[in-house]
């Protein structure tokens, strides 16, 4: 099923250079945060699609070295025509940036000037919480310096909030009442468990949805601590039931799991993003074993690109790929006709987050 013309909202991702910059394009592409050998960064299928899908657009087959050298000749041309191309190519219609990561120093007004879409905003709670954890500071004045800067950026305008604790101390959140805390909060894991759930009411009381990294992710999370199912205990709270939550990265490779909760919950939703593109053989079975279960009005498209164009580009033309096969299949299994195959992918890559993210 040819979806490749649907616009596209990525939900998920990072900024990227606004000029040319020389980035090793196998090495940008790894997760890891180790020195790996090159040759071993070149022969990963995230990189094989990468300089596939570039030679396709590019018109260029052959040698790697000719389609990067296209590449590169392009680049360096004229940077925002080759962005605009990108963007044209994958009929991106908006970026959901998460300010917390930035693979590249830039300026929000540089970067909104040269994306040819519209772009907003999501606040990564680590971005305070990081730097008051190193501090030590006393809970009163980590409260206060918490909720001054969540509410910084509620004020320029923010449309979700998103935190990675899986990153750091895991998503068995547990909630312990504010009296039971000590003056000086030593335990990492209480002290990232408490603040999360004073976001989440945060965003309850804004209207804004939360966005909780659940997937994979580079080499320094602990894949064991971040099974979506660990979240169970925080969602049968009533207290935490009227926010949206966003299990960012599908829960891959816990999908079916990831899928599991957003059929059980009505605030659950899920998105692809991470997967796609950095999974190329496994992401059309975690959307499969997403889909098993989750209602398909509540998967969400994303591509956690960073720090080059090329792999928001990458990550909206593999999706559209990939969920094309998906919607044939259900059609040749009398699942879905064409009408709700359309009316689904649309749903993916736009009307969800939309309505979702009050866009």
């Amino acid at each position: 099923m040819d979806i490749a013309n649907l616009p596209v909202i990525d939900n998920h991702c990072h900024l990227f250079d606004v000029e040319y910059h020389e980035r090793n394009l196998a090495r940008t592409l790894s997760l890891s945060l180790n020195d790996m050998p090159l040759d071993q960064l070149a022969n990963t299928l995230v990189y094989r699609k990468m300089l596939k899908e570039l030679g396709d657009f590019l018109g260029v087959h052959g040698r790697d070295e000719d389609i990067l050298a296209r590449r590169e000749y392009l680049m360096k041309t004229s940077y925002r025509q080759y962005v605009g191309s990108l963007f044209g190519d994958a009929r991106i219609h908006t970026l959901l940036v998460d300010l917390g990561y930035k693979p590249v120093e830039v300026g929000l007004a540089e970067f909104e000037d040269l994306v040819p879409a519209r772009v907003k905003y999501l606040y990564r709670i680590e971005t305070i919480l990081d730097e008051i954890w190193k501090q030590g500071l006393g809970l009163a004045a980590a409260e206060e310096k918490f909720y001054q800067s969540l509410d910084d950026a509620i004020s320029m305008g923010i449309v979700g909030i998103k935190s990675i604790i899986g990153y750091r101390t895991g998503l068995d959140i547990k909630e312990r009442p504010r009296s039971d805390l000590k003056k000086d909060i030593k335990d990492e894991k209480e002290f990232r468990d408490y603040f999360l759930l004073r976001a989440i009411e945060k965003a309850i009381e804004t209207g804004l949805p939360l966005q909780i990294h659940a997937a994979f992710g580079e080499s320094n999370i602990n894949l064991l601590n971040n099974n979506p199912l660990l979240l169970k205990g925080l969602l049968d709270n009533p207290r935490y039931s009227k926010i949206a939550i966003i299990l960012v990265h599908g829960g891959y490779p816990y999908s079916f799991e990831a899928g599991y909760l957003a059929a059980m919950y009505p605030r659950v939703y899920l998105d692809i993003s991470e997967m796609v593109p950095f999974v190329p053989l496994g992401s059309r079975q975690g959307i499969r074993s997403m889909i098993d279960m989750c209602p398909l009005n509540k998967i969400m498209y994303g591509s956690d690109g960073f720090a080059l164009p090329d792999l928001h580009w990458l990550g909206a033309r593999m999706a559209k790929q990939e969920i094309g096969v998906i919607l044939s299949e259900l059609i040749a299994l009398g699942l879905h006709d064409q009408d709700l195959a359309l009316a689904t992918a649309r749903n993916i890559f736009f009307d969800t987050a939309q309505k979702l993210y009050n866009l």
